[in-house]
């Protein structure tokens, strides 16, 4: 099969699992084709994980790509710089002897390779053939027996390196004393997001693709639910969001038909938050429409809103108005009214705004989105530590969250107080998608006199297809095998 150099994913090096079929077809190909040839040496620098273990990762991350799509293939990096087996970025201490094993794994059949190049960032792909794919074929074990190995890293501390690219840093617990305490939140996060049944009732096979990258598929895999925190710059001042869980790549609309054990969602964000967080800072309440100027652009008022809201928010993250102009420009549309506008048309709208917002007008165009994350990151904490308390999975986009249908009200409970103490008593509107089946309860007790107007049936129910319910057989299967 002819590899496709766009369509791939890097190779994910804690890829690990205990089910005794897929260790025995492992230790099966490593004793009958491997072994052989990795004499025994004398003493010497020993790998922190053994070669075996390396070849396994190498193997499950290959069987799961495979499940996901045969065409998938995977991204390696053959160089000895790609691997630092003591980092705590690589907790299996995956290194730079996987590149001699994949190199073996072509030269006896069982990997196709199509080499890439390190310099130019084109790294090697692999894919496996059909004679490693017949070994594949022979087991039937689902992707919910393949984890993420327990030790992987939850928390990261990331730098720019000299090309412009976010990377991860090390970096010790001492140098923050919340490091432990996040990373055992976040892991019993991750536990429980990994035993939830999260999908889409209505897809057939759990893949949508990416409005952003035509090359790119989003996978709704339960293997692809691992959340991380971030802290950008190399600074634990600035960042702390949650990243990761393939609900984060969802469009909106689409984001509303997840189901969580089987139960429809609601999505509820703070409107504003940004904004809101900056006047919150000052101990000042924001006005009611703070995208609300005078009319200066010779638009329909819904238009020049619209425009005033883009340029602001963009203004807030930006370093400079250069800056704010330019990010501003890019996200518009071809032809559209607002990529004509001119630097002296946005300097008129930037300076209306100040003008009506004077105590927030410094922190604009000054680099201040970093530093609001890291609150808004602190407030996400509170909402997911909540939930998970009570074994409840909440997904989290930022500063957005989707629960279970019946839990609107509480959700917004805990978003307000999560606010309120972030803020110092102030609090932000909160913007909810659809109706909660608990607000429908509650209209329904409060007005018994009109209570055939408020019915459940009104609520999305979507459809559950053939291929959705096989995987909830699959996870309800798995979840039976960790009970016991």
């Amino acid at each position: 099969m002819e590899i496709d150099r766009n369509y791939s994913r890097p190779l994910d090096v804690h890829r690990w699992s205990n089910h005794p079929e897929v260790k025995a077809i492992s230790e099966y190909l490593w004793h009958s084709y491997f072994i052989k040839e990795f004499p025994e040496s004398g003493r010497g620098n020993r790998e922190l994980t053994p070669k075996k273990n390396q070849f396994k990762v190498l193997l499950y991350d290959l069987y799961v790509a495979w499940l996901e799509d045969p065409k998938l293939s995977i991204g390696i990096g053959m160089s000895k710089r790609s691997f630092n087996a003591k980092s705590r970025y690589n907790a299996l201490h995956i290194s730079f002897k996987i590149v001699e094993i994949v190199k073996i794994a072509e030269r006896l059949g069982f990997l196709e390779i199509k080499k890439g190049s390190e310099i130019s960032g084109k790294i090697t792909r692999i894919l496996p053939t059909p004679k490693l794919q017949k070994y594949f074929d022979s087991t039937k074990i689902s992707l919910f027996y393949f984890q993420h190995h327990k030790n992987r890293e939850t928390i990261l501390l990331n730098k720019k390196n000299k090309a412009g690219k976010s990377m991860p840093i090390e970096y010790d617990d001492k140098d923050f004393a919340d490091i432990p305490k996040m990373r055992n939140e976040l892991e019993a996060y991750n536990s429980l997001l990994s035993q939830s049944f999260i999908d889409i009732p209505t897809l057939e096979y759990p893949v949508i693709q990416s409005e952003k990258n035509k090359h790119s598929k989003i996978y709704l895999m339960q293997n692809n639910k691992f959340v991380r925190r971030i802290f950008y710059r190399g600074d634990w001042k600035l960042g702390s969001r949650f990243h990761g869980g393939w609900w984060q790549q969802l469009p909106k609309e689409i984001r509303g038909d997840i189901y969580i054990n089987d139960q429809s969602t609601i999505e509820q964000d703070y409107s504003g938050l940004h904004l809101n967080l900056l006047y919150g800072l000052q101990k000042r309440n924001p006005l009611k429409d703070p995208y609300s100027i005078d009319p200066i652009l010779n638009l329909e008022p819904i238009e020049q809103r619209k425009i005033v809201k883009s340029l602001i928010l963009l203004s807030i993250n930006a370093s400079s108005v250069k800056m704010a102009f330019k990010a501003f420009r890019n996200i518009q549309e071809k032809n559209s009214k607002a990529i004509h506008l001119t630097d002296d048309q946005l300097m008129l709208v930037l300076n209306e705004f100040n003008k009506k917002h004077p105590f927030i007008s410094k922190y604009l165009c000054a680099d201040k989105g970093v530093s609001l994350m890291n609150i808004d990151g602190k407030i996400t904490a509170k909402v997911i530590n909540h939930f998970t308390n009570k074994r409840i999975p909440v997904l989290s986009i930022h500063d957005s969250y989707i629960v279970p249908n019946n839990l609107s009200g509480e959700l917004r409970k805990v978003m307000n107080k999560a606010v309120r103490e972030a803020l110092g008593g102030f609090e932000i509107n909160i913007d909810q998608e659809g109706i909660g089946f608990d607000q429908i309860q509650s209209f329904r007790n409060m007005d018994r006199a009109n209570i055939g107007s408020y019915e459940f049936g009104a609520l999305k129910n979507l459809d559950r297809t053939n291929g959705y319910m096989e995987r909830k057989f699959e996870h309800d299967k798995w979840i039976k095998t960790i009970i016991e």
